[in-house]
């Protein structure tokens, strides 16, 4: 029987299939455990692009996993950025903000996208401009209502189409409020069994309601048994092989063994350990719906009760946590070696 906590996106058939691109989803739809939260896998090549849309319910935090790509975003008060995407940054995009993501690179560009709700919407701008009245768009930009009657009009979004020319203009912005290189930081935790990189909202002062750690574990590395009181976590292996312990109230143990292309979702609260089992190390690109996810392991966690009430609780002599070591606050990952 199948963890109902693991989902194998990378082996999905995409659910949006264009000529030059396809998007992936994992939503409530096809992973009824989701609360919060959801992940999306697109794919575009070169010189495509995925149209201008926005989403009225959910912010987006994109991971680019490789290519490289720009992105526009118009936000409110008529403000717009233009900024590339590279392996290992990430570009965040406010609720309701008008977006588009384009292929400059010459190899396809792959890009998570993770959303702050288990059923994201999506409004496109090649079937919103339709839906108003000609006369309506004439008068908003000064034209004749025989102008905008000449778009053809569709229900179906164009979605992923290909860019009738290429990008002319000088893009090499290395900084941008909407994007972080958080494989560019040095590891805010760092041991022989692997090292955690945080972009929170500390690091990334725009981010609302989402952020990300990216997490490798070295050989027999481990990230700690541990829970989060105030946030979901949704886990994608880039590389390596892993596996998770989930358990959950009620008594219910969950252990499943991750491949690359899988993703995980472990809702708030509920204790939990990640584990390379591979030779090689292992990467995970880790998203939480907390600007500021907070953690508890096991680790601090045991340190912070004397011996007489942990022998109490495991009917063992007192004499027997003499050995344990009483750490004042948690490791994060442990092992490796």
């Amino acid at each position: 029987m199948g963890s109902t906590h693991l989902f194998h996106l990378g082996k999905t058939k995409p659910q949006i299939v264009c000529q030059g691109g396809t998007r992936t989803d994992a939503t409530i739809q096809n992973l009824p455990v989701l609360k919060g939260m959801s992940l999306s896998l697109l794919k575009l090549d070169p010189k495509m692009m995925r149209e201008p849309h926005w989403h009225p319910n959910a912010v987006e935090l994109g991971y680019c996993v490789s290519g490289k790509g720009l992105m526009t975003i118009f936000s409110p008060g008529s403000v717009h950025e233009t900024f590339t995407i590279e392996p290992g940054t990430l570009s965040f995009v406010p609720e309701g903000s008008m977006h588009h993501i384009e292929n400059i690179g010459d190899t396809p560009l792959q890009m998570l996208l993770c959303f702050n709700h288990e059923n994201p919407e999506e409004i496109n701008l090649s079937t919103s401009i339709g839906v108003m009245p000609n006369h309506i768009l004439g008068d908003t930009f000064s034209l004749k209502p025989t102008f905008f009657a000449g778009l053809p009009k569709s229900e179906k979004p164009v979605f992923i189409t290909q860019l009738t020319q290429t990008t002319t203009m000088l893009i090499n912005w290395m900084t941008n409020r909407y994007k972080f290189n958080v494989e560019g930081v040095i590891p805010q935790v760092h041991t022989k069994g692997g090292w955690v990189k945080m972009s929170n909202g500390f690091l990334m002062p725009t981010l609302e309601g989402i952020s990300l750690y990216s997490l490798r574990l070295e050989q027999n590395g481990a990230r700690e048994p541990h829970w989060h009181p105030n946030a979901h976590e949704l886990n994608y292996l880039l590389e390596g092989q892993a596996r998770i312990t989930l358990f959950s109230p009620g008594g219910d143990v969950d252990t499943f063994d991750m491949v690359p292309g899988d993703m995980s979702f472990l809702p708030r609260g509920y204790l939990h350990h990640i584990e390379n089992t591979g030779p090689q190390p292992a990467r995970f690109a880790i998203f939480f719906n907390n600007v500021a996810p907070s953690d508890i392991g096991l680790s601090g966690c045991l340190g912070a009760y004397s011996n007489d009430v942990l022998a109490s609780i495991f009917k063992v002599p007192v004499s027997y946590f003499d050995a344990l070591p009483k750490h004042q606050s948690d490791l994060f990952v442990v092992g490796g070696g």
